[in-house]
């Protein structure tokens, strides 16, 4: 590769990274790719409100499906293990099982898609056994729901698939009861269960259940799945409800998306990227970005996107930027929220306490600690971390390193130094022979992690190590600049109901590292 090969590669990569940069700024909904399971619970709620959402939406919907299904019979991405597209693929045969007859489908296709999604899922009835699932979203509930409708919508006691049916049911046996439990509670008014509970699932709309005052911009707490569920249980028309849903399905071709609008974590998530790696964005961009953050960053702390809760990740990131940025805010809310065990929130809770000032004092010197104390505790002894809303190591490490390394250069921590260095160690063992990171084979998201991660942490006795580290991975991101979003090296990796990626967040992340492993630690 020549210097002048190498210069026009760097000018791609930044003119692709501005214009990135410009639609998180002025975009209001965020890209969080398609999900199968959402486009499945969307479709089967439009067959069962004809009158109420046009006909139109559940044909992009069925499109859709038939256009990415798998070889193998089944929907998600087809390259993760099986295991992450169990549910997707339930929901999608539960779906068309319950299409009514004048259903704007091909009914050949339908007999094909069922024979096949079932063929893919009982081929091992005991790969449905919660030990051998991912820990996607809800999942415990979700499996023995849909289990449970495919089984009675299929003819259960005489269809050919009853025996491994059955099988599969008896594999699920152990969060089945749970399951029932938490049905109950969350059907009854717990707003406890309602958290855990896949609300979507519901016959009808739980006790004290209102549709309208739980709208925002047309959407039911940020999903379209949820949101076409309430206007079936509302029976009639809701504010915005059919907009959203149209907009939402065109925006992702017939793919409805697990989340959207994604905008405050979009946001929020690219501006942390350039505010950790003090990487100058175009003037204006660092102002109106504060400012969206800042309007969305209440005195509750800050939601993934409107009509949702606040949540702690999500605050800690507007905290951590806006501080960054000289625009400073009120922290208060941090100290709020309960302790958690995930290593990613956590990290962003330290980073965003280290931008506290004055801080050595009081309840943010005390949270402070105890994240930081958090992290090196829950530490792999291989010296990586593992977080339940990601399925890649790289990503929950990469944050983590960086943020014990950022309260490292304000108070010193050997307990924290020695944690950043088995992070770096395991990162610089466990690279691929071609250059990149991942969990299950090469994609750029984890590649672009691990890069900011070596580049943010290395200490001086390694730096020769890690400079050979990002010049390997500067060629496999290099080759891997033109792929598209359905390539092996762009697998989606954080969990939601199914496997999802925020794509314009994965692609900043892979353009940074692209531009920042090109001029690697002398």
């Amino acid at each position: 590769m020549n210097e002048e090969s190498i210069g026009a590669i760097r000018k791609r990569a930044l003119m692709s990274l501005w214009q990135l940069i410009r639609l998180v700024d002025e975009d209001a909904d965020g890209m969080i790719t398609g999900s199968p399971y959402a486009t499945a619970v969307v479709v089967d709620r439009l067959q069962q409100t004809p009158r109420l959402l046009p006909d139109s939406l559940a044909r992009l919907g069925l499109n859709a499906l038939a256009r990415t299904r798998n070889g193998d019979g089944s929907w998600g991405s087809p390259h993760a293990p099986t295991g992450y597209r169990t549910v997707s693929t339930l929901a999608v045969v539960s779906m068309l099982l319950a299409l009514p007859s004048d259903a704007p489908v091909d009914r050949g296709w339908v007999r094909e898609a069922v024979r096949d999604g079932c063929e893919f899922l009982l081929a091992d009835p005991e790969s449905l056994a919660p030990d051998r699932l991912p820990s996607l979203e809800s999942i415990d509930c979700t499996v023995p729901i849909l289990l449970d409708r495919v089984a009675e919508r299929l003819g259960y006691e005489g269809g050919r698939y009853a025996i491994a049916l059955d099988r599969a049911r008896t594999a699920q046996r152990a969060k089945t009861d749970r399951c029932a439990v938490m049905r109950t509670r969350a059907a009854e008014g717990d707003r406890d269960a309602w958290r855990e509970y896949p609300l979507e699932l519901l016959a009808t709309a739980p006790r004290g259940w209102n549709a309208e005052d739980s709208l925002s911009g047309g959407a039911v707490a940020c999903s379209p799945a949820l949101t076409a569920s309430a206007v079936r249980w509302h029976g009639s028309e809701m504010r915005g409800a059919e907009r959203y849903l149209r907009r939402e399905g065109v925006r992702h071709q017939g793919l409805w998306p697990a989340l959207a609008p994604a905008t405050n974590f979009e946001r929020a998530m690219a501006a942390a990227l350039f505010a950790r790696l003090g990487f100058p964005l175009p003037p204006g961009f660092t102002a109106s970005l504060s400012a969206s953050l800042r309007a969305a960053l209440g005195a509750d702390g800050m939601a993934f996107a409107p009509g949702l809760p606040p949540d702690l990740n999500s605050s800690a990131l507007a905290v951590f930027v806006l501080n960054s940025w000289d625009d400073g805010v009120n922290p208060g809310c941090l100290t709020a929220f309960p302790a958690t065990a995930a290593p990613m929130a956590t990290a962003h809770l330290l980073e965003a306490l280290t931008t506290v000032s004055p801080r050595r004092t009081g309840p943010f010197r005390g949270r402070e600690a105890a994240a930081l104390h958090a992290l090196v505790e829950t530490q792999h002894p291989d010296g990586y971390w593992s977080d339940r809303s990601v399925a890649s190591p790289v990503l929950p490490t990469a944050a983590a390193a960086m943020a014990l390394s950022r309260a490292i250069e304000a108070e010193f921590s050997a307990d924290a130094l020695l944690a950043v260095s088995r992070a770096v160690a395991w990162l610089l063992a466990t690279q691929r022979p071609n250059g990149s990171w991942g969990v299950w084979h090469s994609t750029t998201e984890e590649t672009a992690c691990a890069v900011h991660a070596l580049g943010s942490c290395t200490s001086p006795m390694i730096e020769r190590f890690v400079a050979t580290a990002l010049r390997r991975a500067h060629i496999f991101l290099v080759d891997s600049l033109d792929s598209a979003v359905t390539d092996s090296v762009r697998t989606p990796l954080w969990h939601y109901k199914d496997l999802g990626s925020p794509l314009r967040i994965e692609r900043l992340y892979t353009l940074t590292a692209l531009l920042m492993s090109g001029s690697p630690v002398p």
